[in-house]
């Protein structure tokens, strides 16, 4: 189960705006300052708390760096909900132990700051009394958040 804060994207979000080149660093830090570091409408992107971002279609498209979703881990991003997602964003936030799951339609589901909770396969919201079926993930997938995270998992296999 996931619970946080709701920031809310459309389609087609672009990892360059969730964590702009310019913050890529191997100190967490550094990472951790640019989360949302080019997107103006967030003001409290300094305070570390529990969030759920809900998107629409294509969120994370764009760049390969892990340090987009490292960096709204550090932020306290617990889970990632959309239509869907840049396939390199969905393995990079899995392989960490972020659950990126998809629902058919999250228009109007949220606004931003809405409490959000993930449990049971749906996406509640807390605020609005409502909630909406999330996709099943596939099994080794949801190994993989099981574990913790790719590097968990596979040490739990025996592989690492």
């Amino acid at each position: 189960m996931s619970e946080g804060s709701a920031i809310v994207f459309g389609d087609d979000v672009n990892t360059d705006l969730l964590h702009p080149s310019y913050f890529f660093s191997l100190d967490n830090t550094r990472v951790r300052d640019g989360f949302l570091g080019a997107v103006d409408s967030t003001p409290d992107r300094d305070v570390d708390r529990a969030r759920i971002i809900v998107a629409g279609k294509n969120f994370g498209c764009g760049s390969s760096r892990e340090t987009t979703m490292t960096a709204l881990r550090l932020a306290g991003v617990r889970a990632v909900v959309a239509e869907s997602f840049g396939r390199i964003f969905f393995r990079n936030a899995m392989s960490l132990g972020v659950p990126a799951l998809t629902a058919p339609s999250l228009d109007g589901f949220a606004v931003a700051g809405d409490q959000l909770r993930i449990a049971d396969g749906t996406l509640h919201n807390l605020t609005r009394g409502t909630r909406t079926a999330l996709d099943p993930l596939d099994p080794m997938w949801a190994d993989v958040l099981q574990s913790g995270g790719m590097i968990e998992f596979l040490r739990s296999r025996g592989t690492l």
